[in-house]
């Protein structure tokens, strides 16, 4: 009980700028487009720069096994299916339907919520393990999400210029560029002039309260309400039997220590904005991907202490 005690004492301020957030916007204290300025500032530079300077000094840890990637999305492929057949046979949706719920079990809010999160609770030495899925999580999921919608939309005729786009799209995403320009800096050897350096780790310092406000903000616009049964199911596919999956495939494996850690309590992290706006991009289930990603964060609060108190045992 001691140990819960201690990861909720330290998950509760993260939580708290989270929750801050929304009720500043519900209060009217900030507006939408205040909320989307914070949100592009956060994912546009804030957090592009604040991997960047993470990878750029991981020379000196050990190097990533890349077998937590199997651990992982075998781990989306498992939870996929569980609930594209939960969307068919409980809420009789159609295929586009069923993609949606199934992307909801896997894909979680792993860069605003998600690096602050592992860094507080695992420390850096968890970030080079954390960023390899990332990037292959923007680079497989919206990549599958895509291929699965088009395959049941044109009975198997997929559209190849499509996929081309989405390539170059996921090559655009600041994220990843902030990740692998990190990496690229980190081989050079080479060492930033004190000058940048310092101002690398000032822009790094803001971005956990302005990521953790910005998932807030962006929560005042999302339905609690609509889809409850759907998005309970939902919930409970992310932050419950997901973390279980990779936690056991981890294990299965063999990987180490901080590698099981920083994976499994990646996993445990609740529901992406972006289902809200896959769900827009293909014109289904909105009010689902809404209503799961307020749940799932709410409900997080306790799940995610609780995840970290199990792998800190």
């Amino acid at each position: 009980m001691d140990v819960f005690l201690y990861q909720l004492e330290l998950c509760t301020p993260l939580f708290l700028m989270v929750f801050l957030g929304w009720g500043l916007v519900k209060i009217g204290f900030f507006t939408e487009k205040v909320t989307r300025a914070l949100s592009q500032f956060v994912f546009k530079l804030l957090m592009p720069v604040m991997l960047f300077d993470l990878m750029s000094k991981t020379a000196d840890m050990p190097p990533v096994d890349w077998s937590v990637l199997i651990a992982f999305f075998g781990s989306c492929i498992v939870v996929y299916i569980i609930g594209s057949i939960l969307g068919a046979k409980l809420f009789k949706q159609d295929s586009t339907g069923r993609v949606i719920t199934g992307m909801g079990g896997i894909f979680g809010n792993n860069v605003q919520l998600g690096v602050p999160i592992v860094q507080t609770g695992l420390g850096a030495a968890a970030m080079p393990t954390i960023s390899l899925i990332i990037v292959f999580n923007v680079l497989l999921l919206w990549t599958a999400a895509t291929a699965c919608v088009e395959f049941g939309r044109t009975n198997g005729q997929i559209d190849l210029s499509k996929f081309l786009r989405a390539m170059i799209n996921i090559f655009k995403n600041p994220i990843v560029l902030g990740i692998l320009l990190g990496t690229l800096w980190m081989m050079t050897g080479l060492k930033m002039p004190k000058t940048i350096a310092d101002s690398v780790t000032l822009i790094s310092q803001a971005t956990t309260p302005c990521a953790l406000m910005a998932v807030g903000m962006g929560l005042a616009s999302h339905s609690i309400s609509a889809a409850l049964p759907k998005a309970l199911t939902v919930t409970v596919l992310k932050v419950a039997l997901q973390p279980l999956c990779v936690y056991v495939l981890c294990s299965a494996i063999g990987l180490s220590e901080i590698q099981t850690q920083a994976a499994t309590l990646l996993s445990s992290l609740p529901v992406a904005v972006n289902l809200y706006i896959m769900a827009a991009q293909f014109e289904s289930e909105e009010d689902l991907a809404s209503s799961s990603i307020f749940i799932s964060t709410l409900i997080s609060a306790f799940t995610v202490p609780l995840t970290m108190t199990f792998l800190s045992l």
